[in-house]
């Protein structure tokens, strides 16, 4: 049992960065995320009207459409830093950390995609697919930021 001057002596745990986040955020950052993209992969499938017409099944179809700009967003948003505390509040960073890591995943994404089919697209492809998907990357953003800061606002 602890007397009063030693559990004064003992810390209670050191101070955390305001880039660090819990790990269930960053879990919950993620399959965010990938749920977005996944949307944006359906998106695109139904407004081509590809998804009944593959060869493969629909889960397949959607997936096969966002995995390369899944694996574009997470190259670029580990680099750009909206894995981090600070990307999540206030608002005006949420936008611009978003924005800058949307407008440079998706153009990676289209070279991933095309890779994936060797077939190159036509440059509205690139405006398109950057504009589409970061759109609803910062919807999913925003809305999270504001979520996390009206339920635990002792977080970055």
């Amino acid at each position: 049992m602890n007397t009063p001057i030693e559990s004064e002596l003992i810390p209670e745990s050191p101070p955390r960065s305001p880039e660090w986040l819990p790990i269930w955020e960053l879990i919950t950052l993620f399959v965010g995320d990938l749920i977005t993209l996944l949307l944006f992969g359906l998106w695109g499938q139904t407004r081509h009207e590809l998804l009944l017409t593959s060869n493969q099944g629909p889960i397949a179809a959607v997936v096969n459409t966002a995995a390369p700009f899944m694996l574009g967003w997470l190259v670029i948003a580990i680099f750009v830093g909206t894995y981090r505390g600070t990307a999540l509040y206030p608002l005006t960073r949420v936008l611009w950390k978003t924005l800058l890591a949307g407008a440079l995943a998706g153009p990676l994404g289209v070279v991933f995609w095309a890779l994936a089919r060797d077939h190159w697209p036509v440059p509205i492809f690139y405006v398109v697919t950057t504009g589409i998907s970061t759109a609803m990357l910062l919807l999913w953003r925003v809305l999270w930021s504001r979520l996390r800061r009206a339920w635990w606002p002792e977080l970055p």
